[in-house]
């Protein structure tokens, strides 16, 4: 028997997906599929590269059909009928009862680019910006490598900003646990992966500067 999932849409990065319900197949599409659900805002991309075309944005929860976990972080699946490629890290084989989101202006969009209330260029040379009720401060990777920090598809976007795979900036904060999903005020989200700030106020940007 078929049966259905139904999950939220948003506009994310361009992607435009239609506000109404829209449905996946929890039934197995091809032989040797296996069921596993979404963690996060996940994006699914024609090859299993970072550099590859984002061919669409899953919210947390969807169910996806994996074919083939591979060696390199990547999931072969099978999504809307053709062979696609999903980041292992942000995949389960059960659903997840909570999302953990923390909004500072109790508003969100789900925009991985939107227009920055703070440019790179004057946080760096402010060192703290103050907004939606926390300090702002950077760290550098410089200083502080964080080979200990769990960063699934870490890499320096083009702003300077420390950012994992969903293209969420790293942040660091001592009040709000990991794997918190934040607003920032630098043009895109960003999510908790470590601690040590010394106050509960503060939440510290991981940047390249």
């Amino acid at each position: 028997m078929i049966k259905f999932k139904r999950v939220m849409c948003a506009v994310i990065s361009g992607l435009v997906v239609s506000s109404a319900p829209v449905y996946a197949l929890s039934v197995n599409a091809v032989d040797g599929t296996s069921t596993a659900y979404t963690t996060d805002y996940l994006r699914v991309r024609a090859q299993p590269s970072l550099e590859a075309e984002i061919i669409d944005i899953t919210v947390p929860g969807t169910l996806i059909q994996r074919t083939e976990k591979l060696d390199n972080g990547w999931s072969e699946v099978f999504y809307n009928g053709e062979i696609r490629y999903m980041y292992s890290e942000y995949l389960t084989d059960a659903p997840e009862e909570d999302i953990s989101y923390f909004d500072t202006n109790n508003e969100h969009n789900f925009s991985s680019e939107t227009t920055a209330e703070i440019l790179p260029e004057n946080f760096q040379v402010d060192g703290i910006e103050y907004w939606g009720g926390y300090r702002w401060a950077y760290y550098s990777e410089l200083v502080l490598p964080g080979e200990g920090l769990d960063i699934p598809g870490r890499y320096t976007d083009h702003n300077g900003y420390v950012c994992d795979e969903n293209d969420y900036i790293c942040l660091a904060s001592d009040s709000l646990p990991k794997g918190t999903v934040v607003c920032t005020p630098f043009g895109k989200d960003g999510k908790v992966y470590d601690c040590g700030c010394g106050a509960d106020d503060i939440l510290d940007v991981y940047c390249s500067w």
